[in-house]
């Protein structure tokens, strides 16, 4: 549902949503990430699989994320819970910035990578255009998904309306 809804609207909106999502939080373990122990299962998931991909951060990077994800879980309903006791509150460094971020937050310092905006239009590019990415197209394409707020409407009406496509 959470994809079906934000199929063609904000990316920002729906890496947050599925971020919060029991399938993930699950799946990934976060459960298990704790501030005492934590788990860097889905932070490393997040930046390899959803935003950054592989290469574009550091270990330190995974370490200091799943420390903002400690207590993000979900009850017996699949409703996301934020388990405060479990949550480590101290200063992290992501990405060169520091803060006593929480997962929201490192989530947006994620998205704030114009990186980001490239990963996900190759993958667009890939899916819908060819295999042989062509790079000067993606950075353009990329470039304007970002400033466009990462609206997914707007990044593939780019493409399909170019006179490349």
């Amino acid at each position: 549902d959470v994809i079906r809804r934000n199929a063609l609207g904000s990316f920002r909106n729906m890496l947050h949503e599925v971020s919060k999502s029991a399938a993930m939080l699950i799946f990934l373990k976060n459960q298990q990430n704790r501030k005492d122990h934590p788990n860097e299962n889905f932070a490393r998931e997040v930046m390899e699989l959803f935003t950054l991909g592989r290469g574009n951060y550091t270990e330190n990077d995974i370490k200091e994320s799943a420390r903002a994800f400690t207590g993000w879980s979900s009850d017996l309903k699949g409703q996301f819970v934020f388990r405060r006791f479990q949550h480590d509150f101290g200063s992290k460094t992501l990405l060169g910035k520091t803060g006593n971020y929480d997962g929201d937050e490192v989530l947006d310092i994620l998205l704030s990578q114009k990186q980001t905006a490239k990963f996900i239009t190759k993958k667009i590019y890939k899916f819908f255009v060819n295999d042989t990415v062509d790079d000067e197209k993606v950075n353009w394409t990329a470039d304007r998904f970002y400033t466009s707020t990462y609206d997914i409407g707007k990044l593939l009406e780019g493409i399909f309306t170019s006179d490349w496509f």
